[in-house]
């Protein structure tokens, strides 16, 4: 009987362990490469219509982070909607990708309609907004209301005798309404 060195038998044994087991040594082919990132874009393209838009709402996402779960293994990605390269305040999803490279769960408040229903126009201006908070918080009407000063990020308002400081309008960014987002001005 010839000797075999337990060291050459326990290589083979794994070896062959490897090629007898299905999926040991390769995820599944989906196309993404088992990147949660591509899995999750991929998966918000073609089941759009399952969080309540169309593909055309999530043309321009961007990723606010990335967790893995040690405990399961299942990867959350965390995307945020941007329109005209805006920011579209609220309009946010998940989608939880497990180890295997399947998607366990999608939700999110993503904002449909975001050609249809933004003019690409404030709806109201700096001074405006503050007339109506005013009037929405029961105050009493805003006095002698100027722009203080302007600039891409925002908009500055006298304080109109109702505040203690001046009001501050952030301008990059698009706000949601009941009908869906209007970019701000």
């Amino acid at each position: 009987m010839a000797f075999k060195p337990p060291g050459l038998v326990l290589v083979l044994a794994a070896l062959l362990a490897l090629a007898v087991v299905p999926g040991a040594t390769a995820a599944p082919d989906d196309g993404t490469g088992g990147d949660p990132l591509r899995i999750a874009l991929s998966y918000l393209s073609e089941n759009a219509a399952e969080v309540g838009v169309t593909p055309a709402d999530l043309d321009d996402l961007f990723v606010t982070s990335t967790v893995r779960s040690a405990h399961n293994g299942v990867t959350h990605v965390n995307l945020n909607q941007r329109y005209r390269g805006r920011e579209v305040f609220g309009g946010h999803g998940t989608v939880s990708v497990g180890p295997d490279g399947a998607v366990v769960f999608a939700a999110g408040s993503f904002v449909a309609r975001l050609g249809e229903d933004a003019s690409g126009e404030a709806e109201l201006g700096a001074i405006e907004a503050v007339e109506a908070a005013a009037e929405g918080l029961d105050l009493r009407k805003p006095a002698d209301l100027r722009v203080l000063s302007r600039s891409a990020k925002e908009t500055v308002v006298s304080r109109g005798g109702i505040s203690e400081r001046p009001f501050r309008r952030a301008s990059a960014g698009s706000r949601r309404t009941t009908d869906g987002a209007s970019p701000g001005s």
